[in-house]
């Protein structure tokens, strides 16, 4: 092991001792210094791994007796994974549909899985030890797990991955339910309430791979809500434009467009209840002057935007 080699080694020991600290409250600092170099969270993983292996075989020789045990009460208990259930006999799959860097908040939620976090109008992105990036749009909440380096779960909002393939370990996102397997690609997830969207830009990804394992191909793109995934056509440019400020649609509600404009510049956007359900097909092109973003969506929309509190609502023109 070189010098240098040991240095991050003593670092990576270092930090995980220190998130097992019930008062830290260095998480920038800490995802700043995961994200200086890919072969820091290559050390951070490790480390985790060296203590937990260590804990777990000191309670199971029973060395903590008579010993105060150690506690965390910035750990949460994560809850177990669940897989989707569904089966090409169960699953309705209606295809060729169409139509139809400042640093994100780490939150530990257990010994070795954490939380990434963007608020509204904030766009992160991050490098994990493979190699593999992901994009964070505002409003979004990843988690990983270093026991688990291959596995991502979207919690909340939309995140754009860039995967480095390995066919003997392939990269996975989880999205409530949803399970989507990498087979080479780069995709987009968002993530809003029950529902799931996962759209490929290029390569291919595997949904339900243990299931139905259906193929989602570049330009392709699948809706997931409840036991029922509708597979459409997308233009593969399109995906993940929200990354350079450019949100298209084909046949989207107004109350979609107007939650993914909120989340790109961090501002309430509402919808007058007889506009909710209108359909639009376009782009929104999102500019640092909110006022001109808004200006463009009611000319596009032929809706207006009034000012409520410190965000806007569509309604109806008034001329």
């Amino acid at each position: 092991m070189t010098v240098e080699d040991r240095r991050r080694a003593d670092e990576a020991l270092d930090w995980v001792r220190r998130l097992h600290d019930p008062e830290f409250v260095g998480w920038d600092a800490h995802l700043a210094w995961l994200e200086a170099d890919t072969r820091n969270a290559a050390a951070f993983d490790a480390a985790s791994a060296i203590v937990s292996e260590a804990s777990e075989g000191l309670q199971a020789a029973g060395r903590w007796e008579g010993l105060p045990r150690p506690t965390n009460d910035n750990v949460a208990p994560v809850a177990p994974r669940r897989r989707y259930r569904g089966s090409l006999a169960g699953l309705a799959i209606a295809a060729g549909i169409v139509g139809v860097v400042a640093l994100p908040t780490l939150r530990l939620h257990g010994a070795r899985s954490y939380e990434l976090r963007t608020g509204p109008g904030e766009h992160r992105s991050l490098t994990l030890g493979d190699g593999t990036r992901i994009a964070l749009n505002g409003e979004t909440r990843i988690r990983l797990d270093p026991a688990a380096p291959r596995v991502a779960t979207v919690e909340a909002g939309e995140a754009f991955f860039t995967v480095t393939h390995d066919a003997a370990h392939p990269f996975e996102v989880h999205a409530g339910n949803a399970i989507f397997r990498d087979v080479g690609t780069a995709f987009d997830v968002q993530r809003q309430g029950a529902v799931t969207d996962l759209a490929v830009k290029e390569g291919a990804v595997l949904f339900d791979p243990d299931g139905a394992a259906v193929r989602i191909d570049g330009a392709r793109a699948i809706h997931v809500e409840g036991g029922t995934a509708i597979v459409r056509n997308v233009a593969s440019e399109e995906v993940g434009g929200w990354r350079t400020g450019r949100l298209s649609y084909r046949d989207a509600t107004l109350a979609q467009v107007a939650r993914d404009v909120a989340r790109a510049i961090g501002r309430p956007v509402a919808v007058a209840p007889e506009l909710a359900q209108r359909r639009f097909s376009g782009v929104v092109m999102i500019d640092p002057d909110h006022g001109l973003t808004l200006r463009r969506m009611g000319a596009v929309m032929g809706v207006e935007l009034e000012p409520v509190g410190a965000g806007w609502r569509m309604v109806p023109p008034t001329r």
